[in-house]
C-alpha cells in the first residue's frame, strides 16, 4: 500500500506547491469581503476551509510547458478556483447532496438559500478578480481570449451536462454512450483550463490543441475515476440510486441480458439496504462493470500522454499517470471490501 500512495503524495505536494500562490490569492479574495451579517461572515469563511491547489497549478503548468512564465497565470488561477466553486454549489443544490468526502457542502451546512448568495458571490469575485491580469501586463486581447474559451468551452457545455444529468436521474435505461457524453461535456471545465493556460504562454494553434486534448482527458478520467469511487461507498452509491443518475459501471451491466432483470430488481428497491448495495458491487464486478471503467481510464490516459509528450512537461505527466487505475490494486480492494461487510 505505502509504493501505491507514494506517487500520490508526491503529486499532492507538487501541486500544493505550484497552486499555492493562486489559492491564496482566491481565498484572500473571499475573506476580504466586508460583511456586517455574521451568518454570511461564517459562511464565506468556510468556503476557505477546503484548498483548491489544483486548478491554479494546472494553468501554470499549461502556460509554462508552450514556454511561458508560470507567474503571469496566478490572478487567472485564483479566478478559476473561484468560479469552479460557484458552478459546484450549484451542482450540490441540484443533486440535492448536502455531505461530499465527509464534509459538509455550503448547502448541506447552511442550506439553499444561503448557498445561492455564495455561489453568486463566488461568480461575482472570480470575474471581478480577472482585471489582475491587466494589472501585471497581460496584453487586453489576451484577457479577451480567455474570457471567450470559459464562455465557449466551460460555461455552454458544462450546462448541457447538467441538463442530461437532470433528464437521466433514476433512470434504468439509459445507454452507456448518453452516460459518456454527459460526462465529456461535463469535463468541459478542464480543457478550458489547459487552453487557457496554453493562451497565457502564448502557445500556437498546434501546442494549444493539444493541451485541450489532454484537459479534456484529465478531466474525463477525474469524473470516470469518481464513477469508480461512487460504487465502492455506499451512502453515496444509495444517494445516486435514489436521486442522481445511475453510475457508469451499473450502466454498463445493464446493457448485459443475463443479468439485467437481477440488476433492475437491486436498484429498483424503495429502500436500498445495505446487502442490496453490497450484491449491487459485486454483480456490477462479477460482470465487467468495474474493469470496463477501469479500462476506459487508462485508455483515455495512454491517447493523452501521446498528445503532451512534445511537450516534456514531467508535471502534466506526473499528474496524468498518477490518475491511472492500478487494476491489481483495485481488484485486491474490492475483494477484501465486499468480504468485509
Amino acid at each position: 500500500m505505502k509504493n501505491l500512495e507514494e506517487p500520490i503524495v508526491k503529486v499532492q505536494r507538487m501541486l500544493e506547491k505550484d497552486g499555492a500562490k493562486g489559492w491564496n490569492m482566491a481565498k484572500e479574495a473571499i475573506m476580504k469581503q466586508e460583511t456586517d451579517n455574521p451568518q454570511l461572515k461564517q459562511a464565506l469563511a468556510y468556503l476557505t476551509l477546503i484548498p483548491d491547489y489544483f486548478r491554479p497549478a494546472i494553468v501554470s503548468y499549461c502556460c509554462e510547458a508552450v514556454g511561458g512564465e508560470p507567474e503571469i497565470t496566478v490572478p487567472t488561477g485564483a479566478s478559476l478556483v473561484l468560479l469552479a466553486k460557484a458552478i459546484g454549489i450549484h451542482d450540490d443544490i441540484i443533486d440535492n447532496v448536502k455531505r461530499r468526502n465527509e464534509h459538509a457542502t455550503a448547502y448541506g451546512k447552511f442550506g439553499k438559500e444561503v448557498a445561492l448568495i455564495l455561489s453568486d458571490i463566488l461568480l461575482f469575485k472570480g470575474f471581478t478578480l480577472m482585471r489582475k491580469n491587466l494589472e501585471i501586463g497581460v496584453p487586453p486581447k489576451t484577457l479577451s481570449k480567455i474570457l471567450e474559451t470559459i464562455d465557449q468551452i466551460w460555461c455552454i457545455e458544462q450546462s448541457e451536462s447538467e441538463i442530461l444529468e437532470y433528464q437521466s436521474r433514476t433512470k434504468i435505461d439509459v445507454p452507456p454512450e448518453e452516460c459518456l457524453t454527459k460526462l465529456k461535456k461535463r469535463a468541459s471545465e478542464f480543457e478550458a483550463i489547459t487552453r487557457i493556460g496554453a493562451i497565457l504562454g502564448k502557445a500556437t494553434k498546434k501546442e494549444l490543441e493539444s493541451l485541450a486534448f489532454y484537459g479534456r482527458s484529465i478531466g474525463m478520467i477525474s469524473i470516470l475515476r469518481d464513477e469508480l469511487s461512487d460504487m465502492l461507498d455506499f451512502d453515496v452509491l444509495r444517494h445516486r440510486i435514489k436521486k442522481e443518475s445511475l453510475p457508469l459501471p451499473i450502466i454498463h451491466v445493464l446493457q448485459k441480458a443475463e443479468v439485467r432483470q437481477k440488476l433492475v430488481y437491486l436498484v429498483s428497491q424503495r429502500k436500498s439496504r445495505k446487502m442490496d448495495l453490497v450484491e449491487t458491487l459485486k454483480t456490477v464486478d462479477a460482470f465487467g462493470g468495474i474493469d470496463y471503467v477501469a479500462e476506459l481510464i487508462n485508455g483515455i490516459a495512454d491517447e493523452a500522454l501521446y498528445h503532451i509528450s512534445k511537450f516534456n512537461n514531467k508535471e502534466l505527466e506526473s499528474l496524468l499517470n498518477v490518475l491511472r487505475v492500478d487494476r491489481h490494486g483495485l481488484r485486491v480492494f474490492l475483494t477484501t471490501s465486499t468480504n468485509r461487510i
